[in-house]
């Protein structure tokens, strides 16, 4: 029962993630003037539906709740049939396309970041109460440091007897040109070393150095306290940042070097996931989660690949740029063919996915 709970849970995130991403376009798309054929959340069978009086709208809520949909009139029409239909999407001015196209990804961003600060304004920020571990990340080559026999890894722990907590520079500083070399105290696997480094005046700083580059971190265990709102406002920009960061990175791997294709997912795996997460660490788990995908989902849209929103804005900007549109039929077709591929992976992962749960 427990595992049929956090399945559902999984299903209703990713529908959370996707019904975000239409209303972005859809909100979009009313504020320009744009005509919205249908806009569903979820898919499957309709449970419910309506038709909006003014807008001409037709509103459905779906059985599987994964999902959900915005469609515009004459969008994708190959044949075109709705040409000259004046609430076709591609009769409207190329500006107003584009913010209703690129919506959609930026409403992920934006869930991605209301998430992660509604989460640290009622949790509060990480912190870690133990004491601050300054560690040698490198040595530059030549350095006081080297030929003192610093290497990377070690841990300081004490200069001329007294203990090192992060300010590994205040001590460096007091050291006056005749003074006796620093008396430094390192641990390097199992045992301390002791050495001895003469700093040197750096012009480029204006300051004293030995020539390490220094990682400090802090141990213990780490406890939650709130902070200022403009801390927390920062720190979740900080932290969504660097999941986009880490995300685009990961995926220029993929792309440049096909690291990382034996861990993609198809839906399947998702879920899994999901509640695999949620399962072990709850409600906080479940919200990181939903930051990560969500970020993930937004970048992965604007993929310059046909289907995707990447490549309607491509289209779009080419029109702008060049003061005329892209053939529509051929548009179409690329963006069917798209379809078409995207599900075929869909498909390939998705049987990969089922293959390893009874591997």
């Amino acid at each position: 029962m427990g595992t049929i709970i956090y399945i559902l849970l999984a299903l209703l995130l990713l529908g959370i993630m996707v019904t975000v991403h239409e209303l972005g376009h859809f909100c979009a798309a009313r504020a320009c003037g744009i005509a919205v054929r249908a806009f569903g959340v979820g898919f499957g069978p309709k449970l419910l539906s309506w038709t909006g009086k003014k807008s001409g709208t037709e509103y459905s809520l779906r059985l599987v709740p994964c999902g959900g949909f915005c469609a515009f009139y004459g969008e994708d029409d190959a044949q075109g049939k709705d040409k000259e239909d004046p609430r076709s999407m591609l009769l409207q001015p190329a500006w107003k396309r584009l913010i209703t196209i690129a919506a959609g990804p930026v409403m992920n961003f934006v869930l991605a970041f209301v998430v992660a600060l509604a989460f640290f304004m009622g949790y509060g920020l990480p912190y870690a109460d133990g004491p601050i571990v300054t560690t040698v990340q490198s040595v530059s080559a030549g350095s006081p440091a080297e030929q003192a026999g610093f290497q990377a890894n070690d841990v300081i722990l004490s200069v001329n007897d007294q203990a090192i907590n992060g300010n590994l520079s205040a001590y460096v500083d007091t050291w006056q040109t005749g003074d006796a070399p620093l008396r430094v105290t390192v641990q390097r696997g199992g045992e301390q070393v002791e050495l001895q480094v003469t700093p040197f005046d750096s012009e480029a700083e204006g300051r004293k150095l030995i020539g390490v580059n220094i990682l400090l971190t802090r141990q213990g265990e780490t406890v939650w306290r709130r902070a200022p709102f403009g801390t927390t406002l920062s720190h979740t920009w900080n932290v969504c940042v660097s999941a986009g960061g880490a995300m685009l990175d990961a995926l220029g791997r993929l792309i440049t070097r096909g690291e990382g294709v034996d861990q993609m997912s198809g839906p399947v795996g998702v879920i899994t996931q999901i509640a695999e997460q949620t399962r072990e660490y709850k409600l906080m788990g479940y919200l990181n989660v939903l930051i990560m995908i969500s970020i993930n989902l937004g970048l992965v849209n604007l993929l310059p690949i046909p289907g995707l929103d990447g490549c309607r804005i491509l289209f779009v900007l080419f029109e702008m740029i060049f003061r005329r549109p892209v053939n529509r039929k051929v548009e179409a077709y690329i963006h069917l063919a798209g379809y078409l591929l995207l599900l075929g992976v869909m498909v390939y992962f998705t049987f990969h996915d089922v293959i390893n749960i009874f591997a």
